[in-house]
């Protein structure tokens, strides 16, 4: 009997997604995945757009626009019944605010939109205050999903040395968007409160794979990297629930603690 496919949606960068069809024993697709947008963004007021003033032709790259105009992660990802795995990788995009609400500004974003009269650059937005920007639309993000909803946060960050041991291409990028991204997983861990699982990869295996189908780069990482956080993601959702509840208030404390 073929077993029922597990159910879990994704917010956050390919480092997440790729689990679903990488390696030896791929999770499987994920019901919703919402890319290329920040935290401040999902939890910002919807901006009107017309999607004829989208020229890219990629189907993907469209729906990004589209959904980080309308926030359609914020009303999606609280009705959801399964887990949401969630990264940060995103949060190195920069902001714009519409005069409506923030934006994230991905590259198909920017061939169309930047200039535009009345969008703004938002400036200061890697503030990391515990009552910065930031941390309010994390605490904001938090109050969206319901009090018995899972976050298993994927703690990921940018390698530093490739497979030979050697620093990858422009280590003080890597180095530069780790340092942030350290206290940033832990105020959005902090909002989160018991709800939150934390998934801490192993550094060995944050090597980048210059086979990868996305290029060469220091956020795209070898098969075995994408095959640890499967197998940890299946045996959290494969759990029964008391046992996934007892997980989540022990990873919870742990993250706390540190």
């Amino acid at each position: 009997m073929t077993p029922e496919p597990l159910r879990y949606s994704v917010l956050g960068t390919c480092v997440t997604r790729d689990a679903g069809d990488v390696g030896r024993a791929p999770l499987g697709r994920p019901v919703k995945y919402y890319s290329r947008t920040r935290i401040q963004s999902v939890v910002s007021t919807p901006t009107p757009i017309d999607p004829a003033e989208i020229t890219t032709d990629n189907i993907f790259n469209r729906q990004v626009i589209l959904n980080d105009h309308r926030k359609t992660a914020a009303t999606t990802l609280p009705r959801l019944d399964h887990p949401i795995v969630v990264d940060l990788g995103d949060e190195r995009l920069p902001l714009t605010n519409t005069g409506h609400g923030l934006v994230t500004a991905t590259r198909s974003f920017k061939q169309d939109f930047l200039g535009r009269e009345g969008y703004t650059r938002v400036p200061e937005d890697t503030e990391l205050r515990e009552d910065g920007p930031f941390a309010e639309a994390c605490r904001r993000f938090a109050a969206l999903l319901r009090p018995d909803q899972r976050i298993i946060v994927h703690r990921t960050f940018w390698a530093t040395r490739e497979a030979d041991g050697k620093p990858v291409g422009r280590i003080e990028e890597s180095e530069r968007h780790n340092a942030w991204l350290e206290p940033a997983y832990e105020l959005f861990i902090r909002a989160l409160g018991p709800r939150a699982t934390v998934i801490d990869m192993p550094e060995e295996l944050r090597v980048p794979d210059p086979n990868s189908r996305w290029g060469h780069a220091p956020v795209h990482f070898i098969a075995e990297y994408h095959e640890f956080f499967a197998a940890k993601v299946r045996a959290l959702l494969s759990a029964p629930v008391p046992a996934q509840r007892a997980a989540t208030s022990t990873l919870y404390r742990s993250a706390a603690a540190g």
